[in-house]
């Protein structure tokens, strides 16, 4: 029997958040509240925008989007990242309810920001693609450069090719905040002299999506040439991988950036990370350095987007690990 269902747009999560972390436990089998309450809630470029289902008092589908500036050329545009799409099983046939959370959101959204991005599932994606008007804007590639040797196979003989290794003009500065006041100057100046499309983040944003996550354990670096700040880099460790969430140095310098990845690489040489892992797109000012210092491109991944404005570009993006909604 088909029921009567109602759908809601909200930015309230604190009004829905045990109907969305019970939602979450009865599909999934688990509670995560960690990982809601870290991406749902205080996030300084604004509150999340939440499109629920509920059947009475029970939610049975959501289609999230949590906030994040976009630069291009100098010019900052709004955008908010698709997440935790989910509809309840019994509701998946008859009722239409991803196709009606995906309009309800996207007709809210088209006033409120210039851009909807996600990384979908295959069976999410098809739908974006066919009926919605969303398309994928870049492959955004995942390195690898090997650390430490693992038996003897050709990859472990990578380890010995190009080590990294500490630069006595550079160092990483281990953060537990980034500091506004030395790394936001630092940011404005990138994002003004910047060609490329990226996604934006002040410190106060950098603490809150990475440092001061709940879910995962990150690590901050600001990134020093002798006593200035030019930069900064976040990671994160799964297994026996260390990924690179998040770098910028200033200016898009190549040998800055070369060093300061051959930093990473001695650090987790170090510390018995076999793995140091990177996201680049094919348009990537960095990709070509990531080749010559060894990182093998091991798969892609689809960068879906979906622009209300004809400012953006189709190309010449860039997108790190951190521009996902899990790392």
């Amino acid at each position: 029997m088909k029921r009567t269902l109602d759908y809601t747009f909200t930015t309230n999560y604190a009004d829905h958040r045990q109907n969305i972390h019970s939602f979450w436990e009865r599909i999934n089998g688990h509670r995560n509240e960690r990982f809601f309450d870290s991406f749902y809630a205080g996030n300084p470029a604004g509150e999340s925008y939440l499109g629920l289902c509920y059947d009475g008092e029970r939610l049975v589908g959501q289609e999230n989007y949590i906030p994040q500036d976009v630069a291009c050329a100098g010019t900052l545009y709004r955008s908010a990242m698709g997440v935790n799409t989910l509809v309840d099983p019994d509701y998946r046939l008859f009722h239409g309810v991803f196709g009606k959370l995906c309009r309800l959101t996207t007709d809210e959204l088209e006033q409120k920001v210039d851009l909807l991005f996600a990384y979908a599932n295959e069976e999410s994606k098809k739908y974006y693609l066919k009926y919605f008007n969303w398309k994928i804007t870049a492959k955004v590639g995942v390195y690898k450069k090997i650390t430490n040797a693992s038996g003897l196979n050709a990859e472990s003989v990578l380890s010995f090719v190009k080590p990294g290794r500490r630069h006595a003009d550079l160092s990483l500065n281990l953060v537990s905040r980034f500091s506004p006041e030395q790394l936001d100057p630092v940011l404005e100046r990138y994002r003004r002299a910047s060609k490329h499309a990226y996604f934006h983040k002040t410190a106060a944003f950098l603490n809150w999506k990475f440092l001061g996550n709940l879910h995962y354990q990150t690590t901050g670096y600001q990134i020093m040439a002798g006593d200035r700040v030019c930069g900064y880099c976040v990671t994160y460790d799964t297994g026996s991988e260390r990924k690179i969430l998040d770098i910028i140095v200033e200016g898009d310098d190549p040998e800055l950036f070369r060093k300061a990845i051959s930093h990473l690489a001695r650090l987790a040489s170090e510390q018995g990370i076999q793995r140091l892992v990177i996201y680049a797109t094919p348009d990537a000012w960095y990709e070509p350095l990531l080749r010559k210092m060894v990182f093998l491109k091991r798969w892609d991944i689809d960068f879906l987007t979906h622009a209300f404005t004809d400012n953006l570009p189709d190309k010449g993006w860039v997108v790190h690990c951190g521009d996902f909604d899990m790392f």
